[in-house]
């Protein structure tokens, strides 16, 4: 029997069926925002969340497992659920987008646990501003207004808008390895290679999207 099959047999009330089904989500986040170009940050403890987010949470940034429940800080906070305490406590999961800075955060409960750079739209197709919510995920979309790949694919509006990895042309080329942090997109929010796989992972259908110019 697979783990996950074992998961899933066991009682949805059990707060340690939660917090595994939403692990499958963490997978192994590096402590690093791509803003900074994947540049290591201070992780005193080594639990996948840097000391700034820690003291934010209120979790001991020499401790790796604050609450003593069997799981990392840094589990915890990536799948969505308190490490100060021992019950599943949820975190709220909600996306905010800066179109001035051209930057995208994943914030757990208010708190930023990392920022990517985008690139949004450009004159003329600009990306609409206002409070969104994840609509639909798809790993891979087809875009047959551009004839491109969209890879890890999350619509917010039903006119054609979503966040997803560089387009890529039917031949494997990526478009705009260059243009993050400058708005280029027909109206999308574009994410670099990596960032987007983690945000799609992380994100959940419904998970609220605020974006502000």
């Amino acid at each position: 029997m697979s783990h996950l099959s074992s998961i899933a047999m066991r009682s949805p009330s059990s707060s340690s069926l939660w917090l595994s089904l939403a692990l499958v989500a963490f997978a192994g986040f590096a402590v690093f925002t791509s803003v900074q170009a994947a540049t290591p940050i201070a992780d005193a403890d080594g639990d996948g969340i840097s000391n700034t987010v820690e003291l934010r949470f209120g979790t001991d940034v020499n401790i790796a497992d604050t609450d003593g429940d069997g799981f990392t800080d840094g589990q915890e906070i990536w799948a969505g659920f308190s490490p100060t305490s021992t019950e599943a406590i949820r975190l709220e999961k909600t996306i905010h987008v800066d179109l001035s800075e051209q930057k995208l955060q994943q914030r757990m409960s208010g708190v930023i646990i990392a920022e990517h750079r985008i690139s949004s739209g450009k004159a003329g197709m600009r990306t609409p501003t206002g409070n969104y919510k994840v609509l639909n995920k798809h790993p891979r979309a087809w875009s047959r207004a551009s004839k491109l790949w969209m890879p890890y694919w999350m619509a917010f509006t039903t006119r054609g808008h979503g966040l997803h990895e560089l387009p890529e042309w039917p031949g494997g080329k990526k478009e705009g390895e260059n243009h993050l942090g400058i708005p280029v997109s027909h109206g999308c929010i574009r994410l670099g290679i990596g960032a987007a796989k983690r945000l799609y992972e992380w994100s959940e259908i419904g998970t609220p999207i605020a974006i502000v110019q």
